[in-house]
């Protein structure tokens, strides 16, 4: 069964061991560090930490969601690949304090919906085995929500009184939505890749539309040929997002997940990865003054 959040068709988990990717054996190790920080009512959380570039000027803090699988900068013994971990760095770079939220902990959906050990892992479809749907469950926005008020909390006394952008990949996209409907955290603008808001209805039995023209900042939507139609033409989420003060840019030969797990050995799918970070950093730019 496949879950709300990844449509038919869209790219699998990123694996070390099957992928040509933006960060190669060969390339220089995270610039950043792991740290734990304080969750109410809850154990502490591990993000992953950057720092703004030595020598630029800071222009903020951009929190970042992860998609549902691990990151292997936060989980080192996973076969994930790390491309969420690289873009975390690249904002670094640009002159942004940078969390990358663990907001799954130790339990993403590949660590706890498995296949087994000696089996082909990469062909292995851990979308049809049992425990998807209870998974899902667990994710709920009162469990999630503390998790990312923290790391808010976090970036904006690590630079206080700048602007705090967050950038989501599928389920964090809607875990950004939420949290700015609900009014707990204020972003400046927010950046969502492979939208998923669907999960606010089809999961948690709540109202997708509503939540969406709660939206409270300028949002950028990237959007592939096989996301929900509703952020398209006359669409409500389209809406939504053009009265926030954002778009949508609209991907039409990429599949859903090409961002942070496309194969970019596939020179198309390289070109649309850059394209769409490019386009995420722009948008950040223009907004986070």
């Amino acid at each position: 069964m496949s879950p709300a959040c990844c449509p038919s068709g869209s790219w699998p988990q990123l694996l070390v061991t099957s992928k040509e990717d933006l960060n190669k054996d060969d390339l220089p190790p995270p610039k950043g560090e792991i740290l734990t920080i304080p969750v109410e009512g809850q154990e502490a959380l591990s993000i992953y930490y950057a720092k703004a570039a030595e020598g630029k000027t800071t222009k903020g803090s951009i929190l970042v969601l992860p998609d549902i699988y691990s990151v292997r900068v936060l989980l080192p013994h996973v076969r994930s690949g790390d491309r969420i971990g690289s873009i975390s760095d690249a904002l670094a770079g640009e002159g942004y304090h940078v969390a990358l939220a663990g907001v799954f902990r130790d339990q993403p959906y590949d660590e706890a919906v498995k296949g087994p050990d000696d089996g082909d892992f990469l062909t292995f479809d851990s979308f049809a085995q049992d425990g998807g749907v209870d998974w899902f469950k667990k994710q709920s926005y009162e469990v999630l929500g503390p998790r990312v008020k923290a790391a808010a909390a976090f970036l904006n006394e690590k630079s206080p009184g700048q602007p705090l952008g967050v950038l989501g990949f599928c389920f964090g996209q809607w875990l950004q939505c939420k949290a700015s409907a609900t009014g707990d955290v204020d972003f400046a603008c927010a950046v969502g890749c492979h939208p998923t808001t669907v999960l606010e209805s089809a999961v948690f039995g709540g109202d997708e539309e509503a939540m969406m023209n709660a939206l409270k900042q300028p949002t950028l939507a990237l959007w592939a040929k096989n996301d929900a139609k509703n952020y398209l033409g006359e669409g409500y989420c389209a809406k939504a997002i053009a009265n926030s003060g954002g778009e949508v840019k609209e991907f039409p030969e990429m599949l859903h997940g090409w961002v942070s797990r496309g194969d970019v050995a596939d020179p198309a799918v390289k070109a649309g990865v850059e394209t769409a970070i490019e386009g995420a950093k722009a948008f950040f730019e223009k907004h986070m003054k």
